[in-house]
């Protein structure tokens, strides 16, 4: 599965640039993909549908397509939150700098829409327009809130909601209605692309203050440190008592770099107030719901048993 999506990353990009130091930047950028979680939603929605065998090439390049708009969305977010590392590695920006990393990730964003159109990929161009629109619209939505301590988690959830839910439900929907699935069943799919992308944001929000962060190598408190202030804060700041203890810290955040005591004195009030375990709770019920759309569809099969797996893996 994950072959015949790198077969169509590289085909879309192309060479046209081997050998030239544009190149490197963008070779190093594709060389960055990480578990391709989405690409994998897609194509296992896709093998429910009765036309998987008939369009498993075209349903291939989708996958790299949403890939690929991924890894340009993620070079972009580095530059923005000025990231060092990304996944264990220099970052595009850090190692080429913001210039290239931005031309880098519009370069990934040309060749997509190249590819599609060349290609007649018209359902699935318009499809993914609309994804990026949602993404876009998150992010500045994100923007907007940083540094703000008053996040309602309603406000907040609709933040994730279009930065990193819209791209999973895109997936589900491309992979489904491609493969010729009833309109029944797509929109079943998309609802739990939705809901893996609510648990997938989640799940790094808990990582974030958690000693399993740490042991997972994941670059901890990156959020708040840029004023993202996410679920197991927000939820913690709804008790009265705990605004006493954190907000003097909290808004010290965007004037100064903290001390590692202070950090040690947030992670423990986001645990002792519950900001952890009702994060945790969110995500079982997300996973829960899942679960049981899985359920209705069949579990006898085998696209659906590996789907499951990808939410257990989420479930903490």
């Amino acid at each position: 599965m994950a072959d015949c999506v790198k077969k169509y990353i590289y085909l879309i990009i192309g060479d046209s640039l081997k050998k030239t130091e544009a190149g490197k930047v963008i070779d190093d950028a594709v060389a960055s993909s990480g578990k391709m979680i989405r690409a994998k939603l897609l194509l296992l929605c896709g093998i429910l549908g009765p036309l998987w065998e008939k369009n498993k090439e075209k349903l291939c390049a989708l996958a790299a397509i949403l890939e690929l708009t991924h890894l340009a969305s993620l070079i972009h977010d580095d530059i923005v939150d000025e990231a060092p590392y990304r996944r264990g590695k220099p970052s595009i920006q850090s190692k080429y700098g913001k210039n290239a990393a931005v031309y880098a990730g519009d370069f990934i964003i040309a060749k997509i829409y190249h590819y599609q159109t060349e290609n007649g990929f018209n359902t699935s161009a318009v499809e993914l327009s609309k994804a990026i629109e949602q993404m876009c619209i998150g992010e500045i939505g994100q923007d907007t809130f940083r540094y703000n301590e008053k996040i309602t988690e309603k406000e907040y959830l609709r933040n994730i909601k279009g930065k990193t839910c819209a791209l999973f439900k895109t997936a589900c929907r491309m992979g489904a209605s491609e493969a010729g699935c009833s309109d029944e069943l797509i929109n079943k799919l998309e609802i739990l692309g939705e809901n893996i992308g609510f648990m997938l944001q989640l799940r790094d929000d808990l990582l974030d203050f958690t000693a399993e962060g740490k042991t997972l190598g994941k670059n901890t408190h990156r959020d708040f440190f840029s004023g993202i202030y996410t679920m197991p804060l927000i939820k913690a700041l709804e008790n009265k008592n705990a605004k006493n203890g954190l907000l003097p810290i909290i808004l010290e955040n965007s004037n100064r770099k903290l001390s590692k005591k202070e950090i040690a004195e947030i992670e423990e009030k986001v645990v002792y107030f519950g900001g952890v375990e009702k994060t945790r709770l969110k995500i079982k019920a997300l996973a829960k719901k899942n679960k049981d759309i899985l359920n209705l569809i069949g579990n006898q099969n085998d696209a659906v048993k590996l789907i499951k797996k990808i939410v257990e893996c989420l479930e903490v």
